[in-house]
């Protein structure tokens, strides 16, 4: 048989090999330490000068309704790893240490084939300030580290690698991270890779670097209806400092952006922005976090994924951060640990399709006089005390800057019940530590 006869009798014989399935998407998780959800281009603020975020934005979707299990650090901060509500894995507050036993996200990914990498502020180490975390369990399933466990000192700061020699880089502490964000990066271009970059600001103390100092006039604010007169000059000159940190992180994430499209990884790559709770910044009067409000409680999220997401989109899904950690790992081929309280939501995010959450639960303040729980379904917000009394209630398509609470309107009663028993259901399915009738469970 001559070789034309062959091919004419067998061409498959002589086809091209069968093509390899697609590489797995790289993550790069970016998260800022208490960064408002209102102050983003995509959220409509018309005075942040963010124009890689805008493009961030425009290239992915805007996630509107995000919200923090706890809306404080270290809580927040085991809830995006462990996919649990902070009392189950005994993080019901700041300077813990998270318990060996719990499984994180990294331990998945690794598993899963993938390079893992972080970089910053850490905050589930306990006390210890700056604080050196040692190779092996208490990292998470984090191969690559370059951080600390507490800081907020965002000049000369201190970090460590793999010995408890502390290293120091000049200037502003989110620059040098984000070139050592870039090494890793191209290092690990050629295989899958979980990069977890922790950035400290716009969280206190609020000085931005010399390049944004003078930035913003404070004076040329648009002040939210819900900022008391009484304390406007201060929230004006609070967010003049606030985003003047915030458009220096926008810088790096210029930065991150163009790595990823000169190493051509950029198509490949689910690049997500939030933070692990937000700031009050003078709405009801108020700084910080900790509170049930919508600056506080919920926090803003960008993802960009071309190969999945679409381009230029607000996306409404009630996300919890505690569902980072399944949807993620399912979308990265890992697996989800059955204790898991988060819930996977790669079918309603990524393909649009599929059931979507009906309601949301966070909480706050544990063990305190001012613990507080609240629920979010649809259009309305429901909060109680520890006594099961409901303490706000509000419409946030009819009362977004929540200005009328309806706690105590009569006439609601029938919807206040709805939102509680929705509520106790929540508290049932994570096990939370409060009985529905509101006596304190018994250890």
């Amino acid at each position: 048989m001559t070789r034309r006869e062959l091919l004419a009798a067998a061409p498959s014989a002589f086809s091209a090999a069968p093509q390899s399935p697609p590489r797995k998407p790289n993550l790069l998780f970016i998260l800022a330490d208490q960064w408002r959800p209102q102050t983003l281009p995509a959220a409509g603020d018309p005075d942040l000068i963010a124009p890689n975020l805008a493009r961030l934005g425009q290239e992915g979707v805007h996630f509107t309704r995000v919200y923090a299990t706890n809306p404080v650090c270290t809580p927040s901060r085991a809830s995006i790893l462990t996919g649990r509500y902070p009392h189950a894995c005994r993080m019901p507050h700041n300077n813990l240490q998270l318990p060996l036993e719990e499984v994180c996200i990294a331990d998945q990914m690794k598993k899963a084939g993938y390079a893992t990498g972080y970089i910053g502020k850490w905050h589930l180490d306990g006390e210890e300030r700056p604080g050196f975390v040692p190779p092996g369990p208490r990292r998470r399933g984090f191969d690559y580290w370059a951080g600390f466990n507490r800081g907020h000192s965002y000049f000369n700061s201190t970090y460590f690698r793999d010995t408890p020699e502390p290293l120091r880089n000049q200037g502003f502490e989110p620059d040098y991270q984000t070139d050592l964000a870039v090494d890793f990066i191209e290092q690990n271009k050629n295989n899958p890779f979980y990069l977890y970059l922790s950035w400290g600001p716009p969280h206190t103390p609020r000085t931005p670097p010399p390049r944004h100092a003078g930035t913003y006039d404070a004076r040329q604010f648009h002040l939210p209806p819900n900022i008391p007169v009484s304390y406007q000059e201060t929230a004006r000159k609070n967010r003049a400092a606030y985003y003047g940190l915030c458009t220096s992180l926008d810088d790096n994430v210029g930065r991150l952006l163009t790595t990823l499209d000169k190493t051509g990884l950029a198509a490949g790559t689910l690049v997500v922005f939030t933070a692990d709770h937000g700031d009050m910044l003078g709405a009801q009067g108020l700084e910080f976090k900790g509170v049930p409000y919508e600056e506080s409680a919920r926090i803003p999220m960008l993802m960009r994924y071309p190969r999945l997401l679409g381009k230029g989109l607000d996306n409404d899904t009630l996300i919890s951060n505690a569902d980072f950690m399944p949807t993620f790992l399912s979308l990265c081929g890992g697996q989800i640990p059955k204790q898991v309280h988060g819930r996977d939501l790669t079918q309603p995010v990524f393909h649009g399709k599929g059931d979507r959450p009906e309601s949301l639960f966070t909480y706050g303040r544990l063990g305190t006089p001012g613990e507080w729980r609240m629920i979010r379904r649809g259009l309305d917000k429901l909060v109680v005390n520890t006594r099961m009394e409901t303490t706000h209630l509000f419409n946030l398509g009819e009362d977004p800057f929540e200005q009328n609470n309806l706690a105590q309107e009569v006439s609601l009663g029938r919807r206040k019940d709805e939102l509680k028993a929705h509520l106790k259901q929540w508290m049932k399915r994570i096990g939370d530590g409060q009985d529905p009738s509101g006596l304190k469970v018994r250890g």
